[in-house]
């Protein structure tokens, strides 16, 4: 069994963080990403297409209001 050092994993992701070395790489991979933006409530979701939409869930779906 590997042992996982997680202090050094936490510093390569705050690091990875901060650049947007993990987002881009996530997008590339055909992920979604939301992040919170103002107003409270509101989300911004970031497609691997690069269309970019803020808007809010309801009843468990995205109501888009474009960026």
């Amino acid at each position: 069994m590997n042992k996982l050092d997680v202090l050094s994993l936490a510093e390569k992701v705050a690091r990875d963080s901060a650049s947007g070395a993990i987002k881009e790489e996530l997008l590339k991979g055909g992920n979604e990403l939301y992040e919170s933006c103002e107003p409270r409530g509101k989300l911004r979701r970031y497609s691997s297409c690069g269309a970019v939409v803020e808007g809010y869930f309801e009843h468990g779906i995205l109501v888009e209001k474009p960026f």
